[in-house]
């Protein structure tokens, strides 16, 4: 695409220079040469000189202009797996407002060509309790088991006695029943 705009704005400039007029399309002084009428119209070389400026002035503003802002505008960067995440960015005319989360705080700051300054704490009152994570949970687990949530406790009375008084999941509370002695010889 950018051989392409280069090859296009190249061809576009020779024809402005073949115009016939002067270099770029300028004209010759009057004291050069005999004086010639003003047709009074707009010619080809004329239209052609404006569309190759229209050009570069769209090459500018496309490949130029974004690479010179982001040399100019620096931006706060945090790598993924940092203590420090930026949480949402907003820009306004002087800076810019940033909600950063760094060690369990949350707070709002401006960043401004005078410096960086606090606005606000944004820190819940009550922090959830912080939950571990699925790779901790793997790791506890492959050091020595984890503990059982819950006991499986059972009373295989009741069991047979609430099949007794409905025959009609009798094959669903037997299975019910081996399952539960199989938990509970398993338990130990």
């Amino acid at each position: 695409m950018r051989s392409f705009l280069v090859t296009a704005s190249g061809l576009l400039s020779a024809a402005a220079f073949a115009g016939g007029d002067g270099i770029l399309g300028t004209k010759a002084s009057p004291s050069a040469g005999p004086m010639q009428t003003d047709t009074g119209g707009v010619g080809f070389s004329s239209f052609l000189q404006m569309m190759v400026a229209l050009g570069i002035v769209l090459v500018l503003l496309k490949f130029v202009m974004p690479k010179l802002v982001t040399k100019f505008n620096k931006k706060i960067v945090t790598k993924a797996g940092s203590a420090i995440q930026i949480e949402e960015t907003a820009a306004f005319a002087g800076g810019s407002l940033y909600v950063v989360t760094a060690r369990s705080k949350t707070l709002l700051l401006s960043v401004s060509s005078q410096g960086v300054s606090c606005l606000s704490d944004l820190t819940p009152a009550n922090p959830a309790p912080e939950l571990p994570s699925f790779q901790e949970l793997v790791e506890r687990e492959i050091e020595g088991p984890l503990q059982p949530f819950a006991a499986v406790e059972f009373d295989p009375d009741t069991v047979r006695n609430a099949h007794q008084e409905l025959p009609s999941i009798q094959s669903t509370s037997q299975d019910t029943i081996a399952a539960l002695e199989r938990l509970k010889r398993l338990a130990g």
